[in-house]
């Protein structure tokens, strides 16, 4: 039976690139990405909170609305989509790391707060950009829209 995402429940999900490799580097891989992810949640009626793509690995923060979505499903969508349609510029047959991921739910606010903060941290602290005027230009993390929904200044303040 596959493992299906409890209904309005928030879920933080990880996932990185086989070996860390950097599949991600280009645009055109992580537009191929994002719009993998954005059909998943489109597709499942999922909330799509909080993203970022980083060159070797991406985070999600969603909300389930319907209990019978099949997690599996979700992430097939978005990593077996995104495998298919890449670039495999580096030579290998995995893109996405089997046994290394993370998805766990979140039990209160405070967590989820905690969780954006870090998600749309993530280019920041990977270096891709240096301060936030250059994160409100990153095309890969939806720290724009998180702002307009929760505050700027709260925003940057969790980051």
């Amino acid at each position: 039976m596959a493992y299906q995402y409890q209904e309005d429940f928030l879920y933080f999900i990880t996932y990185k690139t086989y070996h860390s490799l950097d599949f991600f580097q280009s645009d055109r891989n992580k537009e191929i990405l994002e719009q993998q992810i954005l059909y998943a949640g489109k597709k499942y009626s999922i909330d799509i909170i909080a993203y970022a793509i980083l060159s070797n690995h991406y985070h999600l923060l969603i909300n389930v609305q319907d209990s019978n979505v099949s997690r599996n499903k979700f992430i097939q969508i978005i990593n077996g989509g995104s495998s298919f349609r890449i670039d495999k510029s580096i030579n290998t047959e995995h893109v996405w790391e089997r046994a290394n991921k993370y998805n766990s739910w979140l039990k209160d606010e405070n967590s989820m707060f905690r969780v954006i903060g870090y998600i749309c941290g993530n280019p920041l602290k990977h270096r891709l950009v240096k301060n936030f005027k250059e994160l409100s230009k990153y095309e890969y993390c939806n720290y724009n829209d998180v702002c307009k929904i929760y505050n700027k200044e709260l925003v940057n303040n969790l980051i």
